[in-house]
């Protein structure tokens, strides 16, 4: 059962008491040890004279779904193609995955294992895939379907993930396709993948340091987040995860600029919790610093969230 942080007058007490040791207590008596996160990332995948798109699909209570890939211009040549998937279970460490990306079984290769975010369970493991020879060369621009290796404890119930009260002990979130491409106009450019994340689950900031050469000018950053969330149910209305990001210092989403990156918004309607957002940002110098935060620091409604993988271009 998920997840708001939001406190009764009993839990505020709780929280003034364990302050020191930023302990949040959600709503189903779930605690948030991780309220804020500080990470420097090196990129695992640096790719020379191309460009990139991505997109995703929300899985939490079904074990299948189609990602729309688009936005690969006609003759263009597919440079990588990964998959990355994530889930919620009792491990605090992966065991590993599976998945079945357009009728292939491919083995995943574990990235990393967070906190579960506020969902009653125990660790929420990132998984990504090289699924590079499944992408038509002539025809990258199509949907894709992913199949979770499922049985038993997992939810394929459909349902909306707040109501009626789940009890399957793993449930998915959602896979994202990133397509890494080269064409005329990609000349001098590089794709960076960030995946090296663990420990990175946070309710109320983070800020993600992620380390390149000297770079100026406009350029792309992509984020894909397990959890986001706007409201619960049908509730989409409610402003009660639009979370700030600033990237080098500028406001980019979030609160009175744009959409947040954690909206569900991959999932919209239901179930929403899975997200992949593209910006056009700026970059100066070696490293670029993304930083989240939630709209009011000192609010008691903080999400809980967990970064999958970032992507710059330039």
């Amino acid at each position: 059962m998920k997840k708001k942080l939001i406190l009764s007058a009993f839990a505020l007490v709780g929280f003034i008491l364990v302050l020191q040791s930023k302990v949040i207590f959600a709503a189903n008596g779930v605690t948030d040890t991780k309220t804020t996160v500080e990470k420097t990332v090196d990129p695992i995948n640096v790719i020379s004279n191309a460009s990139h798109v991505a997109n995703g699909i929300a899985l939490r209570n079904k074990t299948s779904g189609w990602i729309p890939l688009r936005g690969v211009p006609d003759g263009s040549t597919v440079v990588k193609a990964f998959l990355y998937w994530n889930f919620s279970d009792t491990n605090a460490t992966g065991l590993g995955s599976v998945v079945v990306f357009n009728g292939n079984r491919v083995n995943g290769i574990k990235r990393a294992d967070s906190a579960d975010p506020c969902w009653g369970l125990t660790g929420n493991h990132t998984y990504r895939a090289n699924v590079t020879p499944f992408i038509p060369a002539n025809n990258p621009n199509q949907d894709y379907e992913v199949v979770i290796n499922f049985n038993g404890i997992i939810s394929t119930t459909g349902q909306n993930p707040w109501a009626p009260t789940e009890s399957q002990t793993k449930r998915l979130e959602g896979a994202t396709l990133i397509v890494v491409y080269s064409n005329a106009s990609t000349s001098g450019k590089q794709v960076r993948i960030y995946d090296a994340l663990n420990g990175s689950e946070f309710s109320g900031s983070a800020t993600f340091t992620l380390t390149h050469p000297a770079l100026s000018g406009s350029g792309l950053f992509t984020m894909c987040g397990a959890d986001g969330q706007r409201g619960s149910g049908h509730d989409t209305h409610a402003n009660t995860s639009n979370e700030k990001m600033t990237f080098n210092g500028t406001q980019v989403a979030g609160t009175s600029v744009a959409g947040g990156d954690w909206d569900g918004s991959t999932g919209l309607p239901l179930p929403q919790l899975w997200d992949v957002h593209t910006h056009v940002v700026t970059f100066s110098g070696t490293s670029s610093i993304v930083v989240y935060t939630a709209k009011d620091p000192n609010a008691a409604n903080l999400d809980c969230l967990v970064p999958v993988v970032f992507v710059l271009e330039k």
